[in-house]
C-alpha cells in the first residue's frame, strides 16, 4: 500500500508566536539595548563592550516619544517616516509638575522625551540590537546615517542598507566639546531579489553595492 505524503510549503521558523485572546506585544527594542557613554565607549545593557571593528547592517531607524515614569517608559508615541516628533516642550509644559522626573543632572524634567532609535544587525550571528539616544549628540549621528543611506538609495536603489562600525568624533559644545556617537559606514549592501544579499554567514560574503562615480553624484558626466 502506497504511503501518501504531505507536501509542506514552509518550515517552523515562519510560525505565529503567541495565543488566541492574547494582545500582540510589541516593543520598540529589539535584542540588546545599546547606549554610549560618557568616556565615548559603546555598550549593552548588560555591561558587554562593542568593539570598533565589529560590522553591523542598519536593518531600520526609528523614532518615539515616551513618557517615562520611575525609570520606565509608560507611554510610548512610535513616529511614521513621515510624520514630524511633537511639540514635546509643550506636552511637558502641559503635564502636572508631580508627574515630572529626575533628569541624569539631578534636575527635574518633563516626563517626555523624543528618541531616535538604530537597528543593528550582525549579520554573522544574527545577534540583533537597538540603539536608543534622546541627546543632540544622538541625533545628530543618526540624521548623518541617514542622510548618507538616503544619497546611496537615489543612485543605487531603495533596497541598500549600510553596513557600518561603532565609533565616535568630537562634537562642539558651550562647554568645550565633547564625543558623540557615529556610525561608521564601511560600504553599503544590496538586500533582497537578484542582489543575493547573504550568500553565507561571513561578512565578506555580503554584496557590495558599486560605489557611484563623480559624474552620479554631482548629477551630470565628466567631459572625456
Amino acid at each position: 500500500m502506497k504511503n501518501d505524503v504531505a507536501v509542506i510549503s514552509h518550515d517552523g521558523f515562519d510560525f505565529e508566536d503567541g495565543a488566541e485572546g492574547e494582545e500582540a506585544r510589541s516593543s520598540v527594542i529589539k535584542g540588546r539595548l545599546v547606549k554610549f557613554t560618557n568616556d565615548a565607549a559603546w555598550v549593552t545593557n548588560d555591561d558587554g563592550e562593542l568593539g570598533d571593528d565589529l560590522e553591523l547592517v542598519v536593518i531600520d531607524v526609528g523614532r518615539i516619544v515616551q513618557k517615562w515614569k520611575d525609570g520606565t517608559p509608560v507611554e510610548t508615541i512610535v513616529l511614521a517616516p513621515d510624520q514630524k516628533f511633537p511639540d514635546v516642550k509643550r506636552m511637558n509644559e502641559e503635564t502636572p509638575r508631580k508627574e515630572w522626573v529626575k533628569g541624569p543632572d539631578g534636575q527635574e524634567r518633563g516626563p517626555w522625551q523624543s528618541q531616535h532609535l538604530v537597528y543593528l544587525l550582525n549579520p554573522e550571528t544574527m545577534d540583533t540590537y537597538t540603539f536608543a539616544t534622546g541627546t543632540v549628540g544622538g541625533a545628530i549621528a543618526v540624521r548623518d546615517l541617514r542622510e548618507r543611506t538616503n544619497w546611496m538609495r537615489k543612485l543605487r536603489g531603495s533596497n541598500v542598507l549600510p553596513l557600518v562600525t561603532l565609533s565616535d568624533v568630537h562634537m562642539n559644545t558651550r562647554f568645550g566639546g565633547r564625543q558623540r556617537p557615529h556610525f561608521r559606514v564601511q560600504r553599503f549592501i544590496a538586500l533582497g531579489g537578484n542582489g543575493g544579499a547573504v550568500e553565507g554567514p561571513e561578512t565578506k560574503k555580503l554584496t557590495a553595492v558599486q560605489k557611484p562615480t563623480v559624474g552620479e553624484e554631482i548629477g551630470d558626466e565628466l567631459p572625456h
